[in-house]
């Protein structure tokens, strides 16, 4: 009987191991998109903030026309 403790004890390590395993794997994983998603979203942010300044020029460009007119 104790073989079979000994037994499903080493089973039972085994398979919390390759659990645990799996599952730093998984957080890597996500940590790894969270990076890109975070370089995405300061791309994103640059060039709203480029079109946003352009916006801005096309305004103030509109504005000198209507004075000139």
């Amino acid at each position: 009987m104790d073989s079979f403790k000994d037994g499903l004890a080493n089973f039972v390590a085994t398979v919390t191991a390759g659990m645990l395993l799996s599952t730093g794997a998984m957080l890597m994983t996500v940590g790894a998109q969270q990076a890109k998603v975070t370089v995405q979203i300061e791309s994103i942010t640059e060039k709203l903030s480029a079109l946003t300044d352009k916006m801005s020029d096309l305004e103030t460009r509109v504005r000198s026309l209507e004075i000139k007119r």
